[in-house]
């Protein structure tokens, strides 16, 4: 029978090499790290701390292709965390010690190690540690049929690692809960979850995450029949896990893509993958997933009809099963062997196999009832022992707090006992000497209050001519900042009213000295001319002066505030009659659309001051043919009265001159008019005075509009 073996086996070896070539590199580096940690175990006088980390990380080197010796490293690991007392390290141990015996197969005992570690992790409140035993319990209550409380341990497991924000590990539990779904044959969560897992994978960068997403997806993808879409999820799992020294993780894919072509019957691309996966499970000396492997190659024989080779296989994983315990492989070979009987016409070794199938199925049923009996019977009690624990740590807690609650009322009551016999001690001491030194006292009592009477009404007196001291000084210094501050504004402000002053009297100087020395040669029209500007000096001298004079009375306060109610229309249409003549001179359209008998309280001399300077403004710098519109509208408790013209406007860096005393901003009309800018400076006194507002809006070309408003009754007592 051995020379039916030989291509297939050199097959096998041909391409076996060519993995393990592909992954030394990664073993050599595994092997690496494994060798310097054990030469950190053989050191004499090793602190045991530093002995304790050595063995964990060993256990965590060896665990993927010995669990047995990985074990033995971390249970010696745990003896000596024990010992130093670090929960947190014991709590990390005992996860450890569940995980391997989970892959060792033997389920109580790895709960039990995890039911220890959780134990810890909640004592001491470390959140990482505990949601790492959550999701090895949903690993190993979901490996048992436990679907429900599997994905219960996964939720609260996730939870806490997006608190976290710990991506990798969210990565793991949603692979966990996709691969739940999927053994319940929910497809379509099965997939959210492993899409979800991809996602995290490769936002956290972690290619092995993303290597046990893309295998679980390759393998939904052929339950659904898209083998294309599986196909080219398996090659790009394979394609990462070859990147890594996980030669489980690599076996497990080469295996489920041997099992995927088998399927779709391209038996060459699955003998092939197979043996890959053989190869890689001998070398891990995985006899479990060995037996596995043959029973498969046996059906792929037996599909292909080279039977003699199916035999070989089947026998193969039969013997290993029977010889390591595994019943559900030793029933899958008696099926095969069946089948293989029944193709060479061989009904009786059929029949047989057939026989020996059932007789297993019916114990593999029995013990799975026995065993789901037993550990459903254990999970019971454990939840009703911690439960029970649970309860009897609160009792004890409650009362050693009422123990506690007892011994500080003992003691407080004991320090008050204390503390009134001192005080009465101290009292009786006390009264002695008051009683004996009271007599002397109450005539000094006498004197010192008289004395400290006198010291008060005179610490009193000075007080109060402390504080007025302080005050005077305090308003001196303000009126000599606020005098000088002043005194310069008011430099700067009669500085620039000379200086617009000087020019109309230079002009009346100069027409009357023309007058006195040409007026028998000047003709008529002439003389006119000359009156006709002469009158215009004049008349700027005069409204000059007059602003002036009004301004200073404002300041020194000799114009008096005397309100009263009156028609604002009154006083608008005497101004425009007023300033017809100089609006007819430049053709510009006054309109007035203030409302009739529109009364307000105001004083009626100060708002026509008011009105008079705007609108004699507005004029100014309107074009000729230009127009000029009053308007008014109620705000509230006010009037606001608003004259509009479309002339030069202002310029935007020119704007925050105007209302100010030391500036006194004034430009050319737009028939050369001066001004001196004090008409707006008394027209924001005014307003000010009478409780209302002024303000403007201007653009350059296009004209203003200055508005003021004005209380429409009188100010309630």
């Amino acid at each position: 029978m051995i020379r039916f073996f030989i291509i297939p086996l050199t097959l096998s070896c041909l391409l076996f090499a060519g993995e393990v070539m592909a992954v030394d590199f990664f073993q050599e580096e595994q092997t690496a790290r494994a060798d310097s940690l054990r030469k950190v175990l053989e050191q004499e006088a090793v602190p045991d701390s530093l002995r304790m980390d050595a063995l964990i990380h060993l256990g965590r080197e060896l665990r993927t292709f010995n669990p047995t010796t990985a074990l033995e490293h971390t249970q010696e690991a745990l003896v000596i965390a024990e010992t130093l007392n670090y929960p947190a390290i014991t709590g990390r141990v005992l996860t450890d010690i569940g995980h391997l015996y989970w892959r060792l197969g033997e389920f109580n005992t790895a709960y039990d190690y995890l039911l220890e570690a959780r134990s810890i992790f909640r004592r001491e409140n470390i959140p990482e540690g505990y949601a790492r035993t959550l999701n090895h319990f949903g690993v190993l209550l979901s490996g048992r049929g436990y679907y429900d409380k599997g994905l219960e341990h996964y939720y609260q497991a996730l939870n806490i690692y997006e608190d976290l924000n710990l991506l990798s590990r969210q990565a793991i539990v949603m692979n966990n809960i996709g691969m739940t779904y999927q053994l319940q044959d929910d497809l379509d969560l099965a997939e959210e979850y492993h899409m979800r897992s991809l996602a995290i994978s490769k936002e956290a960068n972690n290619e092995r995450g993303m290597a046990y997403s893309l295998n679980n997806l390759a393998s939904l993808s052929f339950v659904r029949g898209n083998h294309e879409e599986a196909q080219a999820y398996f090659e790009a799992a394979l394609e990462i896990r070859q990147r890594y020294p996980d030669f489980r993780a690599l076996a497990e894919t080469r295996r489920e893509i041997g099992i995927f072509y088998s399927e779709t019957a391209d038996h060459k691309k699955a003998l092939e993958e197979l043996y890959l996966a053989r190869g890689l499970y001998d070398r891990i000396s995985d006899d479990h997933n060995l037996a596995r492997v043959d029973n498969i190659l046996g059906d792929v024989y037996t599909a292909r009809g080279q039977l003699l080779q199916a035999e070989h296989y089947f026998n193969q994983s039969l013997a290993a099963a029977e010889r390591i315990g595994l019943p559900s492989t030793i029933s899958k070979n008696y099926l095969g062997l069946s089948k293989l009987m029944a193709m060479r016409d061989d009904y009786t070794n059929a029949y047989n196999y057939q026989e020996k199938y059932l007789a297993i199925q019916d114990s593999i049923y029995d013990a799975k009832s026995k065993r789901r009996a037993l550990e459903l019977k254990m999970l019971y009690d454990r939840k009703r022992k911690e439960s029970e624990i649970a309860l009897l740590r609160k009792t004890k807690q409650i009362n050693e707090l009422n123990l506690e609650k007892q011994r500080l009322f003992q003691n407080l009551l004991l320090l008050i006992i204390l503390i009134i016999l001192i005080l009465l001690v101290l009292i009786y001491y006390r009264y002695v000497e008051v009683r004996r030194t009271n007599r002397m006292l109450e005539a000094q009592k006498e004197e010192i209050t008289r004395k400290n009477q006198q010291l008060h009404d005179l610490n009193n007196k000075l007080l109060r001519q402390k504080k007025e001291l302080d005050e005077l000084n305090k308003n001196l210094k303000k009126s000599e900042r606020h005098l000088i501050s002043v005194n310069k504004t008011k430099d700067r402000f009669f500085s620039i009213i000379s200086h617009d002053l000087r020019n109309p009297f230079a002009s009346i100087v100069s027409f009357s000295r023309i007058l006195k020395r040409d007026i028998n040669t000047l003709t008529k029209e002439e003389l006119q001319e000359l009156t006709v500007e002469l009158d215009k000096s004049v008349l700027k001298i005069n409204s000059l002066l007059e602003n002036l004079l009004q301004w200073s009375q404002t300041q020194t306060g000799k114009i008096k505030y005397k309100p009263e109610l009156f028609v604002v229309k009154d006083l608008i249409r005497d101004n425009v009659n007023l300033l017809s003549i100089r609006a007819r001179e430049k053709s510009i359209d006054i309109t007035d659309k203030v409302v009739d008998h529109l009364v307000v309280w105001g004083d009626v001399n100060m708002t026509n001051t008011i009105i008079r300077n705007l609108l004699s403004n507005a004029l100014k710098y309107s074009y000729p043919g230009g127009r000029v519109t009053l308007n008014s509208r109620k705000l509230n408790a006010m009037v606001e009265i608003s004259i509009a013209d479309d002339g030069t406007g202002i310029p935007e860096e020119d704007q925050e001159k105007l209302f100010r005393v030391d500036s006194l901003y004034t430009t050319l009309g737009t028939n050369d008019e001066k001004g001196s800018g004090l008409g707006l400076l008394l027209c924001k006194e005014f307003v000010k005075k009478q409780g209302g507002d002024i303000a403007f809006e201007s653009t350059k070309g296009k004209g203003s509009v200055f508005s003021f408003t004005i209380p429409l009754k009188p100010p309630k007592q």
